[in-house]
Order: structure tokens, then C-alpha cells, then sequence
């Protein structure tokens, strides 16, 4: 069984559902369950099985991780598509735009408590905003995007912090950028968190103020990893 709501708010869920498409529990129990059954559910006292959920999302017209979580599979996989779109806004120079797209697109994310998507629209408004050079702004929108992410693995987190050390470079702070790049590469490689899309993030990023600081052997090592 995966992870879903509390048995009362998938109560609430179905109720609210069965209400707004017109139906009375007999007509959402048969021809499995029986109304009694949908009244206990409602009343958030009994945990639902798969199967029932199955049977219960089918007559709404739903589907079952809607039912179960409040969040639609397909609603996430447009929601990502989506955030693609405004990567790619911002990619070809269009920054307006993608803020736009990003606001949205946060506020729905929001709106289905989706942490990891919130954390993807607040980076890239974090992107626009180093973009347009409004570093201040640049640094809440990551910092905002890490604690969304607060309890996720650090190789996720590991973009919030590249784009925090580069707005702090940007604003020629390049001792602090260079500690927060350098800090997160040795707790990757303590903790054994190996992961070659984030080291090489991590890597690349610390390049240019290693060269500003003069640091030259130090920014070809980093070249070479």
C-alpha cells in the first residue's frame, strides 16, 4: 500500500466528490459495497484498501492517486511539461516570460503541495532573477527552493545551493560562494552521496571564482574532476 491521506481527509475527498457529481451512497457503494460502508468511509472511520479506492475512484471519475492524495499523476506530469516550457523561455532570452510562467506554475504547485515542483518553479525564478541581475531576489527564490526541499537527499538540494553560491559570486562575495560550493562537495563525498549530476554542478560552478580569487591549481583540479 503506498502513500496516502489520513483515512478522514480521503473521507472528506469522497464526499465532496460523490456530492458534486450528483450521487447517493447507495449509488457510489453498488454493486460492491454498501451505503453503510460509504457512510463509515465519509465519516473517516475505516481506512480504505486499494481495491475500494479503485472501485470508489471509477464512479467519480477520478483517478485512484487522486483519490488517495489529492494529487493527480497526470496534473504532475502537465505541471512538468509545463515547467519545461518555461525553462526553455528562459533559455532563448525570454525572461518576462518565464517569470510569468514560473509565478504560475509555482501557485499550482502550491495549491497541490507538491514540494518537489515548487522547488523546481522557485529555481527557476531563482535563474530569471540572476538573469535580469536582481541578485537579492536571485538569493531568496533558492533559499526558498531549499527549504522546500529540506527533508529530500542532499544531491537533490544540491541546485538550491549552487544557485545560492552564484548569485553571493555575482554579487562579489567570492569567499562565501566558494564555501558554500566546496562545503556541499565535501558532504557529498563524506556522506558516500556519489552523484556524478551533482558533483559536476558542483564542480563547474566553483571554476570561475576560484579564477577570480587567483586560485589557479585549484581551478583546474576542479576542471579535471
Amino acid at each position: 500500500m503506498g502513500e496516502r491521506d489520513e483515512p478522514g481527509t480521503i473521507g472528506r475527498r469522497v464526499q465532496q466528490l460523490r456530492v458534486a457529481r450528483g450521487l447517493t451512497q447507495k449509488q457510489l457503494a453498488e454493486p460492491v459495497y454498501t451505503p453503510a460502508y460509504i457512510s463509515t468511509l465519509e465519516a473517516g472511520r475505516v481506512r480504505p484498501s486499494d481495491d475500494a479506492l479503485r472501485h470508489l475512484a471509477e464512479r467519480l471519475g477520478v483517478e485512484f492517486d487522486e483519490l488517495a492524495t489529492g494529487r493527480s499523476a497526470r496534473r504532475v506530469t502537465e505541471l512538468r511539461l509545463r515547467l519545461t516550457e518555461a525553462q526553455r523561455a528562459l533559455a532563448v532570452g525570454e525572461a518576462e516570460s518565464a517569470v510569468e510562467q514560473y509565478t504560475a506554475l509555482l501557485a499550482e504547485a502550491e495549491s497541490q503541495e507538491l514540494a518537489e515542483e515548487q522547488a523546481a518553479a522557485l529555481l527557476g525564478l531563482g535563474e530569471c532573477a540572476l538573469d535580469t541581475g536582481d541578485l537579492a531576489d536571485g538569493r531568496r527564490y533558492f533559499e526558498e527552493a531549499e527549504a522546500r526541499l529540506a527533508d529530500a537527499p542532499l544531491p537533490a538540494r544540491v541546485p538550491a545551493l549552487r544557485g545560492r553560491a552564484v548569485a553571493h559570486y555575482l554579487a562579489g562575495e567570492l569567499r562565501y560562494a566558494v564555501y558554500l560550493l566546496e562545503s556541499t562537495i565535501d558532504e557529498l563525498n563524506r556522506g558516500g552521496l556519489h552523484d556524478p549530476d551533482a558533483l559536476l554542478l558542483l564542480y563547474a560552478s566553483v571554476i570561475g571564482p576560484y579564477m577570480d580569487m587567483g586560485a589557479h591549481a585549484r581551478a583546474a583540479q576542479a576542471a579535471e574532476f
